[in-house]
């Protein structure tokens, strides 16, 4: 679960497509997993952009979580998902509010029947290359939690 669609996105109507969307690609393919076995949504639903002739992409705003926040609490009830993976501090603040990304990314922690599983951003990890390898170790505690009994090796 990311924060929001960016440019790609908005044009595409699919989450996650682009650089971020082929290093998230990436990430679950080192698990094991591709996109058809996750599903993967936003914790805003629209674009947020700083406006004007060449609009950019901007954080979402409070308010705009806020007025998002119904379609995702329908979603994660309509889902049940067993394992959230939350990617950056906005999709971490909707399940783990007051948690900051680098105390808790890599380590997994319940919330009721889900667990959650902060990582970082994959598009902070483009703009940040020393967090790349970071981010493939923390997405193996995500294989540990779909089988428990297998050994994970190393990144």
């Amino acid at each position: 679960m990311g924060e929001g669609p960016g440019r790609e996105e908005d044009l595409t109507g699919r989450p996650f497509v682009g650089r971020a969307g082929g290093l998230l690609d990436a990430l679950l393919a080192s698990v094991g997993l591709g996109r058809e076995d996750v599903y993967v949504t936003n914790v805003v639903k629209d674009r947020a952009t700083t406006g004007g002739d060449r609009p950019r992409d901007r954080p979402p705003t409070p308010q705009e979580i806020a007025a998002c926040a119904p379609w995702l609490t329908a979603q994660v009830a309509l889902l049940r998902p067993r394992i959230v993976v939350t990617l950056g501090r906005y999709a971490l603040e909707a399940f783990l509010p007051g948690a900051q990304i680098k105390e808790v990314h890599g380590r997994s922690q319940r919330r009721g029947a889900m667990t959650i599983l902060p990582l970082y951003h994959p598009s902070y990890a483009l703009h940040n290359p020393s967090v790349r390898p970071v981010l493939f170790r923390d997405i193996q505690a995500l294989a540990a939690l779909l089988h428990p009994s297998a050994e994970v090796p190393p990144p």
